[in-house]
């Protein structure tokens, strides 16, 4: 790794729809932990508040502590509010003549992103409305066929007609999305450049650019989106840029990206698709960390925000990627951690109606907030109901910098909530709690069981400033082998995002077959042919590497490949152990996808007799950057200190005398029993009435069922 400054900052900031959580570390790599309200329309506001606590706490100013940060990094959700606001550029899009309506055919598939009880109400199933209007759709004379050869050359003077047709019509971005251009991309780039002669300023995505692989509907989706969100994407991270810089920042700053590593703004600007999970991908990372720190290699992670609810798994040490994202009811096909999330956060607000208690997914936000925040809310929220129930400190709120009113609280649940129901208000807050509780339970089995995990291998990490309050209840109902509370907890979205490194993803679809009833591979696929693919991928992304500056010895590349049983349309990703590929390699690699397959669908399923096809290939390729081994912080003894302080608090239907610790009076390597209380400067971690809790020696605090140990 590169040297580190003694006396330089790595900095990691990830702004959620509430809150803004900033790590900051040293060339010691103790961890520091910082948190501000979100200034919604400002990518920086609340990183810069962050900043000047961090600042004020080793006396320096806020432009001296930007001067010394060696590494800045950050996630955002800048991306993924424009897409689920539907806030963006007015796109036109370029066809290969005949499927001009290739977006509005669509797959006949009606239930992208549909959750269940959507699913059920068939009648009013409609398909995804694309992101692009059919008067703003041309075809463009040209055809190439399935082996890249060019049956009809591109008519440039038709194009170019198209294109100010589309000018004319008001397009500010353009798609250009041609038949085979993952096979034949010059006609593609041809048309692209005719945009930028008529329109210098236009953000154009050729689809080949972007993502050179096969099924059109799916790779012109995934463009039309990123053509939706380039120009607004472009401005916002490049004023995030020049604000950074105004405010002292000498590092060029980095963003989160969908893939799990980070990228420059400049990268981007010109795909913004790549930072659609820019925030929740962080905690899955940081997830990673912490299992290799405690020797788990299975690792369920869960991220209770102030909007939101992320679930994600880190398999065998690695966080589970994903081929594709559904949002916005598109399905957008660039690899991505795999994150469900649904609307289950501290701010969603509680409603009683025809008798029924409801929770979410509408959120109050950052502003107003819950009621209890004195800023004007009036709706009912969970962070409200987990006031009254006693598990949040009201004094206590982000270190006592904000004082929750629990009359407003207990009075907004009352009116809303209490007396529609005939309820007491804390038996209605408690229904706001187990409700919510249910929901997110219900989200960790759909990522685990409903896809053949068992959670019984894995550990189950709460995260979020909302996720250590409620993780003894979501949690405790799954098997899991015990649930573990970070030390990072409150900011380790950030703590993941700080850890990350440089991640370049580079793929290109190029079909190999085995034939029906055969059995490997190695006798009818070119092992020279897939080497070829491969080494051409490696070296595209090794160029955008050292472009970074990333020194050689610090870039390790991984391959992998969809396949899937011909006649069959879905693919599963498996990794390629080893190149160059040999012949053994290609058998062992058909090998290793039927037991995948027979994994994920069941023993017997597989196909066998249909043979293999090899779709895709990747090439995953990271460059380590230099910073701090990350340390959570100097281990505190609270030995002695002081006994613990008591609260009742309303847990299972009924009051009860809860111990009531805080971060400085945690004692290293000990057990306690529930019901109890932790109290930390940024969140609470609440133990169960049937539930002990554990301390390790780096202050990560772990919950387990009572007689369970």
């Amino acid at each position: 790794m590169g040297e580190l400054v003694a006396d330089g900052f790595y900095v990691a900031s990830d702004v959620g729809g509430t809150f803004t959580d900033t790590v900051v570390s040293d060339a010691s790599g103790v961890l520091h932990r910082y948190k501000a309200a979100s200034t919604p329309g400002n990518l920086v506001g609340g990183v810069l508040a962050t900043c000047e606590l961090a600042g004020q706490e080793r006396g320096l100013g806020l432009s001296e502590f930007m001067r010394a940060v060696k590494l800045f990094s950050q996630g955002t959700t800048v991306a993924t509010n424009g897409l689920l606001q539907r806030r963006g550029a007015t796109v036109g899009t370029l066809h290969t003549a005949g499927f001009g309506d290739t977006l509005f055919v669509s797959r006949a598939w009606k239930a992208f992103g549909m959750d269940e009880a959507a699913l059920k109400n068939f009648r009013h199933l409609v398909k995804p409305r694309p992101f692009v209007e059919r008067r703003l759709t041309r075809e463009v004379s040209e055809r190439v066929d399935y082996k890249g050869q060019v049956l009809r050359p591109l008519d440039e003077d038709a194009a170019r007609t198209a294109v100010r047709e589309l000018l004319d019509e008001g397009a500010e971005a353009f798609v250009v999305s041609l038949l085979w251009s993952f096979k034949h991309p010059e006609h593609e780039q041809r048309v692209k450049q005719i945009v930028l002669e008529e329109a210098p300023d236009a953000f154009v995505t050729a689809s080949s650019d972007l993502l050179p692989r096969i099924n059109e509907y799916e790779r012109t989706v995934t463009a039309v989106v990123n053509a939706f969100l380039g120009p607004d994407v472009a401005r916002s991270t490049r004023a995030m840029h020049r604000e950074l810089q105004d405010a002292g920042l000498s590092s060029p700053p980095l963003l989160m990206l969908s893939n799990g590593g980070v990228g420059a703004v400049a990268q981007v600007a010109d795909e913004p698709v790549s930072i659609l999970l820019s925030g929740p991908v962080g905690g899955v990372v940081g997830s990673r960390f912490v299992g290799e720190q405690l020797g788990e290699r299975n690792v369920i992670t869960t991220d209770m925000g102030g909007t939101s609810f992320d679930v994600g798994m880190v398999v065998d040490g690695r966080p589970l990627i994903q081929a594709s994202t559904v949002m916005a009811n598109q399905p957008i096909a660039t690899p991505s951690v795999a994150i469900a999330t649904i609307g289950a956060g501290g701010g969603s607000i509680a409603r009683a109606g025809n008798g029924l208690l409801t929770v979410g997914p509408e959120s109050a936000g950052a502003v107003p907030g819950p009621a209890c925040y004195g800023e004007g809310g009036t709706e009912p929220t969970v962070t409200d109901a987990d006031v009254v129930l006693g598990l949040i400190n009201p004094e206590n709120f982000l270190g006592g910098r904000i004082r929750l009113d629990p009359e407003r609280a207990r009075h907004a649940i009352r009116e809303r909530i209490a007396g529609p129901l005939g309820l007491s208000v804390e038996d209605a807050a408690a229904g706001i709690k187990r409700i919510v509780d249910s929901k997110m339970a219900d989200l960790v089995r759909s990522v685990t069981i409903h896809k053949g995990f068992d959670p019984r291998e894995f550990v189950l990490l709460a995260f979020g400033g909302a996720g250590p309050v409620h993780a003894h209840a979501y949690g405790a109902e799954l098997g899991v082998k015990r649930l573990i509370v970070p030390v990072t907890a409150s900011v380790h979205s950030a703590y993941g995002i700080l850890a990350s490194d440089l991640v370049i993803t580079r793929a290109q679809t190029r079909s190999f077959f085995t034939p029906p009833g055969s059995e490997g591979a190695s006798g009818y696929v070119d092992a020279g042919a897939v080497n070829s693919v491969l080494d051409a991928l490696e070296r595209d992304a090794r160029e955008t590497m050292s472009a970074q500056s990333v020194p050689p010895g610090e870039i390790e590349t991984t391959a992998f490949v969809d396949m899937r049983f011909r006649f069959q349309i879905h693919e599963l990703t498996v990794e390629i152990p080893a190149r160059p590929i040999t012949a053994d390699g290609l058998d062992a690699l058909v090998a290793r996808f039927i037991e995948n397959y027979e994994l994920r669908f069941g023993e017997g399923s597989a196909f066998t007799a249909a043979g293999v096809e090899m779709v895709t290939w990747r090439v995953v390729m990271t460059g380590r950057l230099a910073k701090p081994s990350l340390a959570a912080g100097a281990p505190h003894d609270g030995a002695g200190v002081h006994e613990p302080r008591r609260r009742p608090v309303y847990l299972g239907g009924g009051w009860h005398d809860a111990a009531i610790y805080d971060e400085t009076a945690l004692r290293l390597d000990s057990t306690f029993s529930g019901p109890a209380i932790v109290e930390l400067p940024d969140t609470t971690i609440v133990v169960g009435v049937d539930q002990v809790a554990s301390v390790d020696a780096n202050r990560n605090v772990f919950l387990e069922a009572e007689g369970s140990r």
